[in-house]
């Protein structure tokens, strides 16, 4: 199965754990594929550097850089061509996840985002 991480689904599962920690594991022993753009990278990226998260990166150990190595290495990248028309979309910053799963022919978006979950395929 292909999926794409919303944002907030790779932060709580890279320095909390939970759920989206289990989506991560299952990605690493290459039960499902996680996709993404590099917008959607550089999006994690900007906010694992967020002056909030850093007393977690600081508890954990490991600094984004390497985090985003790891993630890289985990993901299928895909290059959206252009990002889609969603008419219903609250967000319109969402648009970059609903591109790359478009791009990626992925079957689920997993987020814990509202704006994206009031959607329907």
């Amino acid at each position: 199965m292909k999926v794409v991480l919303d944002t907030n689904i790779w932060v709580s599962g890279l320095l909390w754990g939970g759920s989206p920690r289990q989506v991560i594991i299952r990605a690493e022993q290459q039960q499902i594929t996680i996709a993404a753009s590099d917008r959607l990278l550089s999006e994690l990226e900007a906010t694992l550097n967020y002056p909030k998260l850093q007393p977690r990166l600081l508890r954990i150990g490991i600094p984004v850089e390497e985090l985003m190595l790891r993630v890289r290495q985990l993901v299928e990248l895909c290059s959206p061509a252009s990002l889609p028309e969603v008419s219903s979309l609250r967000d319109p910053d969402d648009l970059i996840v609903i591109a790359a799963a478009v791009a990626a022919n992925a079957e689920v978006i997993i987020t814990g985002d509202a704006d994206l979950l009031v959607l329907h395929p």
